[in-house]
């Protein structure tokens, strides 16, 4: 499994951004307010942008490939400037019809393609690929789904570049590759899942291989048969393969190039099975009295998991138009097997540079099993690589290179992919306090976080400053309010997402009224009390000397002979007591004789 490296490129919205100062908008099964024209199809719309002379997007609304299947698509940018956008990746698919030919279901040729999915045809897939690259072209968020195709690749690019993409292609089809590179090609931010995984031909500027996840079955993950690949903070993992090669610079046919060179720098090799190796340099032979020369150069890396660490190989000694050259150069690097240098008819040279392991270091993955490369805190990697400044700046997970992940003082890279830290930034609670209606002008809350935290507070719209729990606002005013606070952790991580608490501040008191009263003098035992406030308060009522207590309005009450009095005080949402209760006083009196009625009656 591609592991933890392997993330499906984020659904974007769709939008017609500043960055594209464009002249014309075709939308296909799509109503923005960004639309010039409306096209039928796919193809429709490439037609007019390819025919006209200024910047075009075409923005493709969302639709499977049921519905997107009028391919092959051709992206001419040579003249101007042409953008094929979708909706999101898996959102908007795009195929092509059977054809008995094999076909390049989507080409751009200095144009720019994003956010989409191309899917191939299981039937008719052999010598397919699903995207061509060439001549400045870019694909930004873009996959290819080749599954159960046959001896077809992913991606083709030449003067190109890749970038956030999803490559996946049959693992159990020999002939199925990844990536097939020319000179100039740059990949970053990706993963790619297939037989074999990058196929490298070209003598013209180097390959570059940035940040990329490569799951492969076959001979190689990354295979150069002539020119250069660079390749940094990537994992290659050979699963199963029997015989697979991690870093391949090898042409085994007569006449090879001069010169292959293979770069790796902060590179996790693992898998493979009982013939596999990790690197190998292999100088071939030529007729043309050219001294031909292999070179991988390993630096920052770590192989585990192949049966052979490395491979140098020379197969010619001269006789055959010049001597033969394989390099194997190794420095800070973690190998799980020594080098083997299989019988040279040429010259072969392993170059033991400062830091280099056999053998005897278990790099401690957080998880191999699951696919999750990352260096535990207990590995012997962390800050073992080379101390010197330079290389690239950010890990797989585009986390920043250098960071001091061990008990000694001093900041060093870590060997592999990744390079060990607290990257995750902590999580904020808010335990306690006030939440909705409160009498507290100036309330207190109660905060958590992971241990060894930090703490910053703000009140409504206010700067953030330091605080600590239980934190107390100074005085607010009357009205709705909120308060904000956010962690940061010992490794500097903040919290993105701040805990927040809406509250609302009151600290006036309601007014009671007494509505329904009986009179000054009555004779009656039971006397009747309606009274009122505001909306959404509790009453109180105090009879005579006793103490408050809770009532309702109406209310009744039994009363004796003699003077009287009741206090009633309402009491609003936040807690606030009336401060000048409802107060009315009467007498009960005894009730007049019968009239006519002397003595008794």
């Amino acid at each position: 499994m591609l592991g933890i490296a392997l993330a499906v490129p984020a659904v974007p919205v769709l939008t017609a951004g500043p960055a594209h100062a464009l002249d014309n908008v075709i939308c296909v099964n799509l109503q923005v307010a960004e639309c010039g024209t409306s096209a039928m199809s796919i193809s429709a719309a490439i037609a007019l942008a390819n025919a006209n002379t200024v910047d075009d997007l075409v923005l493709v609304g969302p639709g499977g490939a049921d519905v997107y299947d009028d391919g092959p698509y051709v992206l001419t940018g040579s003249t101007h400037g042409i953008t094929l956008r979708g909706s999101g990746v898996g959102v908007t698919t795009i195929t092509a019809p059977p054809s008995a030919a094999s076909q390049n279901y989507l080409v751009a040729d200095g144009a720019v393609v994003e956010d989409l999915t191309v899917r191939l045809d299981p039937a008719q897939s052999s010598g397919d690929a699903g995207i061509v690259l060439g001549g400045g072209a870019a694909a930004h968020r873009v996959a290819v789904d080749g599954a159960g195709t046959f001896n077809a690749s992913g991606v083709q690019m030449t003067e190109a570049e890749l970038t956030d993409a999803v490559i996946s292609m049959p693992l159990d089809d020999s002939n199925s590759s990844g990536l097939r590179t020319g000179s100039g090609a740059v990949v970053t931010d990706s993963a790619v899942s297939a037989a074999v995984g990058v196929l490298h031909s070209g003598s013209g500027p180097a390959v570059r291989l940035s940040r990329t996840t490569i799951e492969v079955s076959g001979f190689a993950g990354v295979s150069a048969d002539s020119g250069s690949v660079e390749i940094d903070d990537s994992v290659v993992d050979l699963t199963t393969s029997v015989s697979g090669t991690g870093l391949l610079a090898a042409n085994f046919n007569n006449g090879q190039p001069e010169t292959i060179a293979i770069t790796a720098d902060h590179v996790t090799i693992v898998g493979g099975g009982n013939n596999s190796a990790g690197v190998w340099a292999y100088a071939g032979s030529d007729s043309t009295q050219r001294r031909l020369t292999s070179t991988v150069t390993v630096t920052n890396s770590v192989i585990d998991g192949p049966f052979r660490s490395g491979i140098a190989q020379a197969g010619n000694d001269g006789a055959q138009g010049g001597n033969s050259v394989a390099t194997l150069d190794l420095s800070y690097s973690d190998l799980e097997d020594p080098v083997t240098v299989p019988g040279a008819n040429g010259t072969v040279d392993v170059v033991d540079g400062p830091g280099r392991r056999d053998g005897t270091v278990n790099p401690l993955f957080v998880d191999a099993a699951t696919g999750d490369y990352r260096l535990r805190p207990d590995s012997p990697l962390v800050d073992q690589g080379d101390p010197a400044a330079g290389g690239p700046p950010l890990d797989r997970l585009r986390n920043p290179r250098v960071i001091d992940g061990d008990a000694v003082p001093g900041a060093v890279r870590d060997i592999g992919a990744y390079e060990f830290g607290d990257f995750t930034a902590p999580d904020t609670s808010i335990t306690s306090g006030p939440a909705g209606l409160t009498n507290d002008s100036t309330p207190t809350f109660g905060f958590t976080s992971e241990a060894g935290a930090t703490f910053e507070c703000r009140v409504d719209a206010g700067a953030y400053s330091a605080c600590s729990s239980p934190f107390t606002t100074p005085v607010l005013a009357d009205g709705a309010h909120t308060v904000e606070v956010r962690a940061t952790d010992a490794a500097a991580n903040v919290d993105p997402t701040a805990a927040s608490r809406a509250f609302v501040v009151d600290t006036v008191g309601p007014q009671t009224t007494i509505t329904k009263k009986p009179g000054k003098k009555v004779t009656s035992t039971k006397v009747k009390f309606r009274f009122t406030s505001e909306p959404g308060v509790t009453f109180e009522c105090k009879r005579d000397a006793k103490a408050y207590r809770p009532c309702t309005s109406p209310s009744r009450w039994k009363v004796t002979l003699g003077k009287h009095v009741l206090l009633v005080r309402a009491v609003d949402a936040a807690g606030n007591l009336d401060p000048t209760p409802a107060r009315y006083r009467f007498k009960r009196l005894p009730k007049p004789e019968p009239s006519g009625c002397t003595g008794e009656c």
